[in-house]
């Protein structure tokens, strides 16, 4: 399919193809484990997918347990969306929403109307920022590898576009993840010699920008989850773009199954692989902090066990703590003004909700994969059906 896939590579084993985001080819590209939304198509339909080209694995487990809440009020705000993997909104009730299988940044207002703020056909646009005085900032993607086009991109009131920073260049400068060993850190050679053509069995972050998500920081800055190089950026009004951190890298145990599924040499089972993050989604936090959704590496389907997480990040100091784990593909982030923190599971089918002192999350929303999560106007906002064309705007009602 020619439209925009996930954030990191997915490898399914019968074909491999990119999740969420404009398409890397597996014939020309290293299969690393990758990641993102779009294990859509292909992952609907077989989730046994494996995010940048990571071991795909075969059984299915269940999502962790969590206290279930009452039902809330739903509104469908919008229908008939294709692929809206981004959204945000304002406390007077406007959406903008990235359809980013069509390529489109569409506004919603209240009404019900639509209008489309930009048209990108055959390319990607998602991380989307509401709007300001200045206009509407978005992210703007296509192709793969150290020749992609990864944009920070605003379009004001007028419909003109400015390229706000060329993110594809900051990271072949500075590949955040360059010095971050992914794959069989610790596995001796003579078993990667083992491993299949193709295997990614241990290699470095290699130089690829994919802007999945933006928010707005204190002190007029903007970040943005890079997803292809896993960490949280910066940018400047003037920008400048900087490093916030470099996501860590995701542990995961490699099973008899996994390997079994997979033609692996027997000498991985019980080895751990490091998989790279695949930053979602960040927002700003009450205090300041950035909270980015990680959706690693690897299955996609629960055969390694619900790892998606959501961290949080001190832009200052860049350190990174997880607030909550266990996640069946953690897509979507938001925070509330009273630290509540809020995410969507794209394969659990359902967003969660962890209270500041709570020992687990509880079940806000049950929903078909639901992928973008926002706050405002004391409603919760989601997309839902996401990797599709009959994608949807939800008003949760608090």
């Amino acid at each position: 399919m020619d439209r925009p896939e996930s954030p990191g590579r997915v490898a399914t084993t019968t074909s491999t193809t990119r999740s969420t985001h404009p398409a890397r080819s597996s014939s020309t590209r290293r299969r690393t484990p990758a990641s993102g939304p779009r294990a859509a198509a292909a992952t609907a339909v077989a989730l046994g997918l494996a995010l940048a080209g990571a071991p795909a694995a075969a059984t299915a487990a269940e999502p962790p347990d969590v206290t279930a809440a009452e039902p809330p009020d739903v509104t469908v705000v919008a229908d008939g969306l294709v692929g809206p993997l981004s959204l945000d909104a304002t406390p007077r009730g406007d959406v903008v929403v990235a359809q980013s299988f069509a390529g489109l940044l569409t506004r919603l207002d209240r009404t019900g109307g639509r209008t489309d703020l930009v048209a990108l056909p055959g390319e990607e646009v998602a991380g989307v920022s509401a709007p300001s005085a200045a206009g509407v900032l978005y992210t703007h993607s296509l192709g793969e590898g150290p020749d992609a086009v990864a944009n920070l991109e605003r379009v004001d009131r007028r419909g003109r576009v400015q390229v706000v920073a060329d993110l594809a260049a900051h990271e072949r400068g500075a590949n955040p993840d360059g010095g971050t060993v992914y794959g069989l850190r610790d596995t001796a050679q003579s078993c990667l010699d083992q491993l299949p053509e193709g295997f990614p069995g241990r290699y470095t972050g290699e130089v690829y920008s994919h802007p999945y998500a933006t928010a707005r920081m204190r002190g007029g800055r903007t970040a943005v989850a890079d997803a292809g190089g896993n960490a949280l950026l910066s940018v400047d009004v003037r920008g400048r773009v900087d490093v916030v951190a470099v996501l860590p890298a995701q542990p995961a145990v490699l099973t008899a199954d996994v390997a079994a599924q997979n033609g692996l040499p027997d000498c991985v089972v019980g080895q751990t692989y490091w998989f790279e993050p695949v930053p979602t989604d960040v927002e700003t936090g009450p205090d300041g902090a950035l909270y980015a959704s990680l959706l690693p590496g690897g299955p996609e389907d629960p055969s390694l066990g619900a790892r998606g997480s959501v961290v949080r990040v001190d832009p200052r100091t860049g350190a990174v703590t997880t607030v909550l784990d266990g996640l069946l593909a953690a897509t979507g982030v938001a925070v509330g003004d009273d630290g509540t923190v809020y995410a969507t599971e794209l394969f659990g089918g359902r967003v969660v909700a962890l209270a500041p002192g709570a020992d687990a999350p509880t079940t806000v929303l049950e929903a078909e994969l639901p992928a973008a999560v926002e706050l405002a106007g004391g409603d919760l906002w989601v997309t839902t059906q996401a990797l599709g064309p009959t994608g949807q705007v939800l008003r949760v009602d608090l």
